[in-house]
């Protein structure tokens, strides 16, 4: 009997839980992955909510735009209901508030734009389906936002500052200086040349970085040190460049300035915590796993043959 029962959990097939208002989208939905999944539906956040209270999802995909509740409330609360489900956000059009609350808060996988393509949809729900199945440890305790915190092992550790300009660097590097060890590069050769000679776990990078886009750095970074925490600390906003650091480089936060110092200290805080817990859980890396992307054709200084090489992962 017992070794029926482990036979139907595994072949138990990955649950997913679709969020839309659109019945249409719904339908459309679970008819592509229904072969493949347990699909459930629900047309609104509170019945999403109590889909979620009844049982375990392996992945929650809402869409944004709702009424009543919005995909990022939604997956604000699947965050406390269901930690361990991995959340997907839809979007048809260009929130930037949204977009910042969801990385901020929800913590999400993936964004997918509307319309999407089937085939992308499909790898991107296969991936959130692999990194579901990773035993889910808290990253961060966000009671601590406000607090110092110590944490045992990671005195070596330092915080790189990516910024070009001069008077945002001094200023962080104030702030954040009191605390631990802090390294500022004003243009992304810099930056390589600090990671190079310390031993990095948080990166506060500006959006655009001696009139470079640091979206291809952070992707490389993810994909060759994955446990290495990254803030995005900017006074632009663009909510395309949001959705790509999330896909591509899985940033932690994305914060504008200026900026509280209280906030600051807190946010890095986090971050360094996280890192010290991706440092003793590898696993978990998994779970904020961004897109796998080649280098780009226009990388003509070899960021990420460098950052490879950095990181012992290319000759």
């Amino acid at each position: 009997m017992d070794e029926l029962a482990s036979v139907d959990v595994a072949e138990q097939k990955p649950r997913i839980l679709f969020i839309d208002d659109e019945p249409r989208i719904l339908v459309a939905l679970k008819a592509l992955f229904r072969k493949d999944y347990d699909v459930v539906t629900a047309n609104s956040g509170a019945a999403a909510l109590d889909i979620l209270r009844e049982g375990d999802v392996d992945v929650v995909v809402s869409d944004q735009r709702m009424p009543e509740m919005t995909g990022v409330e939604v997956l604000r609360s699947a965050k406390d209901i269901r930690p361990r489900a991995i959340r997907v956000l839809l979007t048809g059009y260009s929130d930037l508030s949204a977009i910042l609350a969801a990385i901020n808060d929800g913590e999400i996988f993936r964004f997918i734009n509307k319309p999407w393509s089937n085939v992308d949809l499909r790898q991107t729900i296969a991936a959130a389906v692999k990194a579901s199945a990773i035993e889910h440890v808290e990253l961060a305790v966000e009671e601590d936002i406000n607090e110092k915190v110590y944490i045992p092992g990671i005195d070596d550790v330092g915080t790189l500052i990516l910024d070009d300009d001069e008077a945002t660097r001094d200023t962080l590097q104030r702030v954040l200086g009191r605390e631990r060890a802090v390294y500022s590069a004003r243009n992304l050769d810099e930056g390589l040349e600090q990671l190079e000679k310390h031993k990095i776990g948080v990166i506060i990078t500006e959006l655009t970085v001696g009139g470079e886009v640091v979206t291809d750095l952070l992707s490389a970074l993810r994909q060759h040190h994955p446990s290495l925490v990254a803030i995005v600390l900017t006074g632009q906003s663009d909510a395309e460049q949001g959705i790509d650091l999330i896909n591509r480089g899985q940033i932690y936060r994305f914060l504008s300035k200026p900026i509280s110092e209280g906030l600051l200290r807190g946010s890095v805080n986090l971050a360094m915590r996280r890192y010290e817990i991706l440092q003793k859980n590898p696993a978990q890396t998994l779970r904020i796993a961004a897109e796998a992307a080649p280098p780009p054709a226009n990388d003509t200084r070899g960021v990420f043959k460098r950052i490879g090489r950095l990181f012992g992962l290319t000759a």
